[in-house]
């Protein structure tokens, strides 16, 4: 046998027997994610668009950037951008809705925010509170303090996504290893996961076969 096949099935073996065990004990895997990882990732999916969810102002808000991301035990703290464009404050007068047009909006702002997370749902809600606001011009800072008060000390959900399931063909089988992240918490300089690995079998489909004569 091929040395390289031989060595590679010997660490497929190790590999799925130590899952195996985890996931019969339910033990998690932990990892540690640095904040500079979580950091750009973030950045790379950036702008955001916001729902501001209000009957008194509309328009398009944006998250643009989020600087100087740090964690520490169960809060994260960063500087947050935000870009509006083609904003309007909505009055209503005697029964008739009027608009003021505001335009285009730039603002800045600390936040810092605390998180839970929500294993079976697999939801982390992040409740953030804001200070240090500021405008792009004085006569929008109303604008953007109505803009702040849309989420500033409310809990927020976020749906995380499951983790898709590693398929690996063992010849008369499949083998699907399943993961459900079962803690997320912040702690300093680092995000802990823990996971719960669940692994299942099912045998291939045999195909039919027939001789002609």
């Amino acid at each position: 046998m091929n040395n390289k096949i031989f060595f590679t099935a010997i660490l497929f073996i190790l590999l799925t027997g130590t899952l195996s065990s985890a996931a019969s004990r339910q033990a998690p895997i932990t990892m540690h994610v640095p904040v500079s990882v979580v950091s750009e990732a973030v950045a790379k999916s950036l702008p955001v668009p916001v729902d501001i969810n209000s009957t008194a102002l509309v328009g398009s808000v944006f998250i643009q950037k989020i600087e100087n991301l740090q964690f520490r035990k169960d809060t994260l703290s960063s500087r947050i951008s935000i870009v509006g464009h083609d904003l309007h404050i909505v009055t209503s007068i005697g029964g008739h809705d009027l608009r003021m047009k505001i335009g285009a909006l730039d603002m800045r702002f600390q936040c810092d925010a605390t998180i839970r997370y929500h294993a079976p749902s697999q939801t982390l809600f992040l409740k953030p509170v804001i200070t240090d606001l500021q405008a792009s011009s004085q006569n929008k800072t109303d604008v953007a303090s109505a803009i702040v008060l849309l989420f500033n000390n409310r809990e927020f959900p976020i749906q995380i996504d499951r983790l898709k399931p590693i398929v690996t063909n063992t010849g008369s089988k499949f083998l699907s290893i399943s993961m459900n992240i079962e803690e997320m918490r912040l702690q300093p300089d680092n995000l802990l996961l823990r996971i719960i690995p669940s692994i299942k079998t099912s045998k291939k489909a045999k195909i039919a076969t027939t001789r002609q004569k």
